[in-house]
């Protein structure tokens, strides 16, 4: 695992930092400024947001997929996920690694957790996500 930290804020002392540990084989997916999640710094919001709409609003009509927005298109925690997902994958690299990689025998290994750390030592885990939901949103 491929393991970075990030600091997210730093409040009186009181810092926070993204922890992402990330499966090697993942790593060439991974966008050059992902550690930016969730700081001052990131600049994809637009991006991701549009990039939601794109593969979801965009692709299924609410009236014939009323179940799919329940579960999934308006349900908040569902957005959040594939937000974080758009906003530290490249979605280029990530249609090149799909059409190199057709087949991918053990997809539950290939993982990316995300976590948020403090100066304290507490340890929050966020997302652990493997490969198959981060096809899912693409």
């Amino acid at each position: 695992m491929i393991k970075t930290t990030h600091e997210i804020s730093n409040e009186d002392g009181y810092i926070k930092y993204n922890f992402f540990e990330i499966h090697p084989i993942l790593e060439e997916i991974i966008s050059d400024d992902y550690f930016t999640y969730g700081t001052k710094e990131f600049k994809k919001q637009n991006f991701c947001e549009d990039l939601y709409k794109k593969n979801f609003y965009d692709k299924y009509d609410e009236l014939n997929y009323k179940e799919v927005y329940e579960k999934y298109i308006n349900n908040e925690n569902f957005k959040a996920k594939a937000m974080f997902i758009y906003s530290v994958i490249d979605f280029d690299k990530y249609r090149k690694f799909v059409e190199l990689n057709k087949e991918i025998k053990n997809p539950n290994e290939l993982t990316l957790n995300y976590s948020v750390l403090d100066s304290t030592g507490v340890k929050i885990d966020i997302y652990n996500l493997s490969i198959v939901d981060i096809s899912f949103v693409f």
